[in-house]
């Protein structure tokens, strides 16, 4: 007497079945997946953030020691009481708050980004003006900060003090 022993496997029906549930796992999921890039792009902006501020309060310690001191009017014309020495370069600093100028006048004329290491071919760019400094991923072609973008703001002439701020509505 010959046994046949029945074969377990799966039924059509099974297979779509799973083949469905893994489709509306994939379409749920997928969109935490998409957002790492914009994670990523915002995580870089974060750091060079704090970058910048801890750059701007290098800046203004080393102003303080070489005797300089805020001003409540401003000296006019170039202010070459309010340069500073950074041991690569010099830079003007504002007479307002001691931050160093977005893109300087005096000294050797440093701009923000020339304190930074910051590889300008890995899809980052950047904009400044005497007062903006503006770095990112989708920066205003104008070099005038908007709400739009993806980058970080740097204003050399807040009061009382410079400001950084991060814009992530296009990344």
């Amino acid at each position: 007497m010959q046994t046949y022993s029945k074969k377990a496997g799966f039924t059509l029906i099974e297979l779509i079945i799973v083949i469905v549930i893994l489709g509306v796992l994939a379409v749920t999921a997928a969109p935490r997946f998409i957002d790492i890039d914009r994670d990523a792009r915002i995580a870089v902006l974060e750091n060079m953030s704090g970058q910048i501020k801890s750059m701007a309060q290098l800046a203004q310690v080393k102003a303080r020691v070489n005797g300089i001191r805020p001003s409540l009017t401003n000296p006019g014309g170039l202010q070459t009481d309010y340069v500073v020495d950074f041991g690569f370069g010099s830079a003007e600093v504002d007479w307002r708050n001691l931050c160093p100028e977005s893109q300087a006048e005096g000294g050797d004329q440093l701009e923000m980004i020339d304190f930074m290491n910051i590889d300008l071919e890995s899809g980052l760019s950047h904009r400044a003006t005497n007062q903006h400094t503006l770095i990112g991923y989708v920066v205003p072609s104008s070099g005038t900060p908007t709400n739009q973008g993806c980058y970080v703001l740097y204003d050399s002439f807040g009061s009382p003090n410079c400001t950084v701020e991060v814009i992530t509505n296009d990344c």
